[in-house]
């Protein structure tokens, strides 16, 4: 018998209250006792446990749940065997018989210890798609394509920038979808889910410049005289044309990786700054200065062609990025596999389901759906 999996039935909970008032019980009492066969012998049974854990002295050192456990297995197996003699035996030393009796009560009665709860990453039903917000207007304009391409709208109007009129546009993407601007000046930017962009309609000035909360991959068009800049958190990236990934969801966890060229990161005080090569990654301390690595930069691509792809990564942070895609709470029951370093890849265009299966083919955790919520264990 499973030791987690132990009920108390009618007639044993009858018998633990008969055994807690041992001392009282009368010869009369014992004799009527026997006509109730079933809570007789649960009595008797439970005597039997008490003899044995008598037996070995140290109360406080006993195995109850072990004990629990024999107890049900003898009354599962004990074909009704009266036997009076053994229950008096129990009645004599009522001392000791009071506290193992307690004992067994307490374990046979009290509900199974609640697993702990962590909830990692919580859904949020508010936007359900992509939406643009014109500079300051209340009006919030949702997208059913998922791209924008500003550059050919200005040569398809064949004005000059210097003579269009310059609105702030804020692009807002869901969970679980992606999306691609071309701005004016021919940048192409892929947004990941949950992401937002804000950026002018035209740049003008000396300087080109963005805000990103979330995930993009910029593939910047050169220009020499006029820097992009991406603004993201508390770090600012500067290229004057290349290809890097951000990843902003928090302020202060911010990480940059390039793929082509070179860039300049710093701090929004412009106090730390580093400059990166391909296939490098920045990411800001709490010490303000910047830490450098050298990365795999193809897990940092897969993304944008619809893949989850996590290279040694904690448990937690790979559960949060699912959480993200699919837009459900992950809850852990079990604190000590959140550190857990994994390889996982999978489709994300295919649904939740073929993906718990993935991580439980793996067999280092159990993944399973729980009133709405995904469980990892």
């Amino acid at each position: 018998m499973d030791e987690k999996n132990i009920n108390i039935n009618k007639s044993e909970e009858e018998a633990l209250k008969i055994m807690e008032n041992v001392s009282h019980i009368t010869s009369d009492q014992l004799h009527g006792l026997e006509k109730d066969e079933e809570c007789f012998q649960a009595c008797v049974d439970i005597a039997e446990v008490v003899m044995e854990m008598r037996q070995k002295q140290n109360t406080l050192a006993i195995n109850v749940q072990k004990e629990l456990v024999d107890f049900h297995n003898k009354r599962l197996n004990n074909n009704k065997k009266k036997n009076t003699r053994i229950l008096w035996t129990a009645i004599a030393g009522v001392a000791a018989t009071v506290i193992v009796i307690l004992i067994l009560r307490t374990m046979m009665i009290s509900p199974e210890p609640k697993l702990e709860s962590i909830k990692i990453f919580e859904a949020n039903h508010a936007i359900a798609q992509a939406t643009l917000q014109i500079d300051d207007e209340k009006e919030i304009r949702p997208l059913k394509d998922q791209k924008i391409d500003y550059h050919r709208t200005i040569q398809t109007e064949n004005k000059e920038v210097g003579k269009q009129k310059v609105q702030i546009h804020r692009l807002s993407i869901p969970r679980g979808e992606t999306f691609k601007v071309v701005l004016s000046e021919g940048t192409e930017v892929f947004l990941n889910s949950d992401s937002r962009l804000v950026y002018p309609t035209v740049f003008k000035g000396k300087e080109r410049i963005v805000s990103l909360e979330g995930e993009a991959y910029f593939k910047v068009s050169k220009d020499v005289e006029h820097p992009f800049i991406v603004k993201t958190g508390n770090v600012q990236v500067r290229v004057l044309g290349t290809e890097f990934n951000v990843r902003g969801y928090s302020p202060a966890d911010v990480r940059i990786t390039l793929i082509t060229g070179k860039v300049a990161v710093s701090d929004t005080c412009g106090t730390h700054n580093v400059e990166m090569e391909p296939g490098q990654s920045a990411q800001l301390s709490t010490d303000g200065t910047f830490a450098v690595s050298e990365v795999n930069i193809e897990s940092f691509l897969y993304w944008k062609e619809g893949f989850f792809y996590f290279d040694d990564i904690p448990l937690a942070d790979m559960m949060k990025e699912i959480g993200r895609w699919y837009n459900i709470d992950i809850e852990f029951r079990n604190s000590k596999i959140m550190d857990l370093r994994m390889h996982f890849f999978a489709n994300r265009h295919q649904d939740i389901f073929n993906l718990i299966e993935l991580l439980n083919r793996m067999e280092r955790v159990h993944a399973y759906f729980e009133t709405g919520k995904l469980i990892i264990e």
